[in-house]
């Protein structure tokens, strides 16, 4: 990968349909929105139907955002064009299969989709223990009902940016119910900057909310995907995204039919038996 970063500046718009307050103002919601996923897979479930993206801007021990400083300004209006670029790459790739996959994200036109918040410990960790923690700032901090009325939505992603530096060594990563059935409220923490030289593109935000889908990591063997299988992508220079990231602003991975199957848009997928892989969280009659 190299360090070479993209900006769009100033007002950013989209062509994205946005529903109005005065859209939803007949609707209920004080009542849970029926929508067709049943939240058996954490917050969000198969890549189709509408998903919410909430983006929360955090401050943690070692990190903290000013929004009245250009360099924390671009950052944040580049994490915004991120998520444009990520959702679109992943409605096409639903498309491909089928599927009508949309998201709300632009929280420019739908301000109640930005949220600022602070921790007193530090969250730019590898391993995810602050699990309970992050979780319980969602449950306390966002009415997650009314905007999932409010939006008609399916799924809902959080997105926790963190305003890291380059010295930071770790990656941005998600937790969430492929990770164990306790995890039901489902996130990304994204680290805008890592490992010396590297900003946080477009790739990896589709790769890091794939995973909110159900889709596992195939560059490290794990309970889903065995060490055969990962030497096989090598020597196949694979580049689907749940293998490989390209540090670019557009998206070039592959999108695959095992990433398909993963996130709910294949009941079935040749590889999976013949490298031993995981069956799909979302067939559930296994």
């Amino acid at each position: 990968m190299t360090g070479c970063t993209d900006y769009v500046s100033g007002n950013i718009r989209k062509k994205d349909a946005v529903i109005s307050d005065s859209d939803v103002s007949s609707i209920d919601t004080s009542m849970d929105y029926r929508s067709e996923y049943d939240g058996a897979q954490g917050s969000a479930g198969s890549l189709s139907g509408r998903t919410l993206l909430i983006s929360i801007y955090t401050d943690d021990a070692g990190t903290s955002w000013d929004e009245s400083t250009e360099d924390d300004s671009e950052m944040i209006y580049d994490a915004l064009d991120n998520l444009r670029i990520s959702t679109e790459y992943l409605t096409q790739q639903a498309e491909r299969y089928g599927a009508s996959a949309e998201f709300i994200w632009d929280w420019e036109l739908n301000p109640d989709l930005y949220y600022k918040a602070a921790f007193d410990e530090s969250l730019v960790t590898e391993y995810g223990d602050k699990y309970e923690i992050q979780k319980n700032w969602i449950e306390n901090n966002i009415d997650t009902r009314a905007l999932r009325n409010k939006y008609l939505a399916d799924n809902v992603i959080y997105l926790f940016f963190f305003n890291t530096d380059y010295s930071n060594q770790v990656n941005p990563w998600y937790l969430g119910y492929s990770c164990s059935p306790d995890y039901y409220v489902e996130f990304c923490n994204i680290y805008v900057r890592f490992d010396d030289v590297f900003v946080t593109k477009p790739p990896t935000y589709a790769h890091e909310m794939m995973h909110c889908f159900g889709a596992h990591d195939l560059y490290y063997a794990n309970e889903f995907i065995p060490q055969e299988y990962v030497d096989h992508l090598g020597k196949t220079y694979s580049s689907d995204i749940m293998y490989t990231v390209y540090d670019s602003k557009d998206i070039t991975n592959d999108f695959t039919d095992l990433d398909a199957y993963y996130v709910g848009l294949k009941d079935s997928c040749e590889e999976v038996e013949k490298w031993n892989l995981a069956i799909s969280e979302h067939i559930t009659d296994n």
